[in-house]
């Protein structure tokens, strides 16, 4: 009988030891962090690399190369290119069959789209990881600031064209137009649309007055097949010199 008893506890003892050394397995499951960033950790202690992984709540994040997770940034992975949000979670904006550029230096350079611009001293270059993307469905390569504090700046962006009504259809022309409704909502007044040369490559260019104090000037091309390429300049009109000077360096 007293054997029978020891037999059960030494049972008992077994289990609670299992199910306490399992809590400790599972609890040791979750999200990590250091000086460098954050990483998940699974439960036998390994944690993804340059891999998806999707929580809980149905979030999807990217880990690199050395298991950290990115995050205000895009990803080329498999062919298409993914926005990830401040917060590392795949902010669901896409965009297949489209390379972005790099910077070198001062230098940005797109050999996919054949955009380059040389940036001079003095101006401010602000890269993707340094812009909110969350909400944001168009692929934005830059923000360049005039260096007169005034806040004038030119900024490039990609544009799906299956994203607009007329699908790979849509034109240039076709973008402008919504455009100019959209400035005007924001009382712009249209002043030209007509066909430039920039960087030795076509534009259909919108320009735009703001009640007499601050211009806009959009370019629009298409690039690589079922993208439009748009250059959007908004200055005061006392920047238009450094805009101009900034914008011959297009090559």
């Amino acid at each position: 009988m007293k054997r029978n008893r020891m037999k059960r506890f030494i049972t008992l003892l077994l289990t609670a030891a299992l199910a306490f050394s399992s809590s400790i397995s599972s609890l040791a499951a979750g999200w990590r962090q250091d000086g460098i960033g954050w990483w998940y950790e699974q439960e036998d202690g390994s944690y993804p690399v340059n891999t998806w992984y999707e929580d809980k709540d149905g979030s999807w994040y990217f880990f690199n190369e050395a298991g950290y997770m990115i995050h205000n940034c895009y990803r080329y992975v498999d062919e298409n290119v993914y926005a990830f949000g401040s917060d590392g979670r795949w902010t669901g904006a896409m965009f297949p069959n489209i390379i972005p550029g790099v910077w070198i230096g001062n230098q940005y350079v797109n050999e996919w789209s054949g955009f380059h611009i040389n940036v001079p001293a003095g101006y401010e270059i602000i890269p993707p990881a340094l812009l909110e993307l969350e909400g944001s469905s168009s692929l934005q390569e830059f923000h360049i600031r005039i260096p007169d504090g005034t806040g004038s700046q030119i900024s490039l962006e990609y544009e799906n064209a299956y994203d607009f009504s007329d699908g790979g259809a849509a034109t240039p022309e076709y973008v402008v137009s919504l455009y100019s409704i959209a400035l005007a909502l924001y009382g712009f007044t249209i002043e030209d649309v007509s066909s430039v040369v920039m960087g030795g490559k076509n534009y259909v260019k919108l320009s735009a007055d703001g009640v007499g104090i601050m211009k806009c000037d959009f370019y629009c091309r298409r690039a690589g097949g079922h993208y439009l390429e748009c250059l959007t300049a908004i200055y005061w009109k006392a920047s238009q010199p450094a805009v101009d000077g900034l914008l011959a360096n297009v090559y």
